[in-house]
């Protein structure tokens, strides 16, 4: 979503926050580079207030070296009850010829290999089987185009990262194509020369084993924690490919929701007002505050640029949050830095979700840039059941 500002604003440097929920540590984690032929980068999160959940793999750039003549290089990036999703593949993927991918307007020209719907139910096979193994309920299959449109990007232009051309993170593009759910983002590639489908699900096989169970030495089994997560209840798809190049990408999602989302601009009589309404799906703990994270604008960035770093992503710099009230006296409790503000209306139960509040106070201290609303149900982003970004300029 994207809204428009008047006039620009400074806006002060990331600060810490904390309540007496949210735990907070950093994560911290060094570049290294393997031979001559691939950078390996581990997970590094430069917001110092991230909790120790995040270790779960919120976002991680690792890479593999492999005998032979094949390289392989790979990133990551986030049940109970499953309610089966009845889209046929077919119905919802449009195959093409690969151009520029890039995002406007909420939509992008995103082409699917002709065997994707193969490919995607390959993956998400050692997905479930990678689950099942490990004591984890299964995640099915969702087809929010930022995973295949990340992929594409990926491919097209040639680099390989969290960020994309346009300077966007995995959550403001799974926003922007969207998504209402929370995104946690996997991508990884593979180098060889590939002849068929089934050489192609090899690779993505290669992949997911290599981020499950060799991943420790690399990145502190980020890889292995995000694709287990309990909470995450599908799954994304990405697959692009060439003859000697397959890119994988998996946008975990937790979504528990049907939620409709809107803001009014800046001009409106109560202006970057919010209103989150609609019903969750299946049952999810309810949420305990909204975390508010800031980004500045996003510039495009050159191949160059993606290819030499940082490759990593956080949440953005959280900047304070929104509380429900209090039964008794209608104020609520506030967060030891940043701002907070009250949430003018917080519904949350089995059958109905409204919550509305106001991002004016936040706008008006941090100026144009890129809001990302975490609806938590937990000590963390990475217990979030949004991940919504709107854009202020």
């Amino acid at each position: 979503m994207k809204i428009s500002r008047a006039a620009a604003r400074s806006f002060p440097p990331e600060e810490t926050i904390d309540t007496s929920t949210p735990p907070r540590s950093s994560l911290r984690a060094a570049a290294l580079v393997i031979a001559a032929l691939i950078l390996l980068a581990a997970f590094v999160v430069t917001v110092p207030y991230i909790s120790t959940a995040l270790k779960k793999g919120y976002s991680l750039f690792s890479g593999f070296a492999s005998t032979g003549q094949e390289t392989l290089t790979s990133t990551i990036g986030p049940v109970e009850n499953l309610t089966t999703t009845n889209i046929q593949c077919s119905n919802v993927v449009s195959v093409r010829a690969l151009a520029a991918p890039d995002i406007s307007n909420g939509t992008a020209n995103v082409a699917y290999p002709p065997d994707y719907c193969d490919l995607a139910t390959f993956a998400l096979a050692q997905i479930n089987a990678d689950r099942a193994a490990n004591g984890t309920a299964p995640v099915s299959l969702d087809y929010n185009q930022a995973a295949q449109q990340h992929a594409d990007s990926m491919l097209y232009y040639g680099y390989f990262s969290h960020y994309d051309t346009q300077g966007y993170k995995p959550y403001m593009r799974y926003t922007l194509l969207g998504g209402r759910g929370a995104d946690y983002e996997n991508v990884a590639y593979y180098s060889a020369v590939f002849h068929s489908t089934s050489s192609i699900e090899n690779a993505i096989q290669t992949l997911e084993h290599l981020m499950v169970y060799n991943d420790s030495s690399c990145c502190g089994n980020g890889h292995r924690y995000n694709i287990l997560d309990p909470l995450h209840n599908r799954v994304s798809i990405g697959v692009a490919y060439s003859s000697t190049y397959v890119y994988f990408d998996e946008e975990f999602e937790n979504l528990y929701m049907n939620l409709n989302f809107s803001m009014t601009g800046p001009t409106a009589p109560a202006p970057y007002y919010v209103t989150m309404t609609g019903a969750p799906t299946q049952s999810v703990t309810p949420p305990t505050s909204i975390y508010v994270a800031f980004d500045s604008t996003p510039t495009s960035e050159t191949r160059l640029q993606l290819d030499s770093g940082p490759h990593e992503y956080g949440p953005g710099t959280l900047e304070g949050g929104i509380l429900p009230k209090g039964p008794l006296l209608g104020g609520c409790a506030r967060f030891t830095s940043g701002t907070t503000v009250c949430a003018d209306t917080w519904k949350f139960n089995s059958a109905t979700v409204d919550i509305a509040f106001s991002l004016k106070e936040f706008v008006r201290n941090y100026g144009p840039g890129v809001y990302t609303l975490y609806l938590i149900t937990g000590p963390s982003t990475n217990t979030a059941i949004t991940t919504i970004s709107v854009f202020v300029s």
